[in-house]
């Protein structure tokens, strides 16, 4: 049954009781509608906190792909600079250079890596990236 049928419905006796001199069962009848107009606002809120959340989470989305996307270009802007490093010195040393440089970058990508992928499982929601 439709709850704002119901609602009317309880109306219907309310105003039939009072025109029967019913007190008693117009004060039941109205705590009794008071109470299920209480419960249709928590369902609306509770429709509302849901849609508030999905939007949240479509947000979230947004902002991890953004991320994600920037933490790619750091990871090649990183490999570039390694690139001129080991150019810019001799061989041995730009070799030195250029292993620990890339050491460095490996350590770093897998940090940053395993931070975002732990924001991504943090999310309750199903994001699928």
């Amino acid at each position: 049954m439709d709850p704002y049928q119901s609602l009317r419905q309880i109306e219907a006796k309310i105003a039939e009781a009072l025109l029967d001199g019913a007190d008693v069962a117009v004060d039941a009848l109205k705590a009794q509608k008071t109470e299920f107009e209480r419960q249709l606002q928590l369902a609306a809120l509770k429709r509302q906190l849901l849609r508030d959340a999905n939007a949240l989470v479509e947000d979230a989305k947004h902002v991890l792909h953004g991320k994600e996307s920037l933490f790619d270009d750091w990871g090649r802007a990183l490999t570039r600079s390694q690139n001129k490093l080991a150019i810019a010195f001799e061989s041995k040393t730009g070799d030195a250079i250029g292993l620990k440089l890339q050491d460095e970058i490996s350590k770093l990508c897998k940090d940053r890596e395993v931070d975002f992928r732990e924001l991504q499982k943090s999310c309750r929601a199903n994001i699928h990236i």
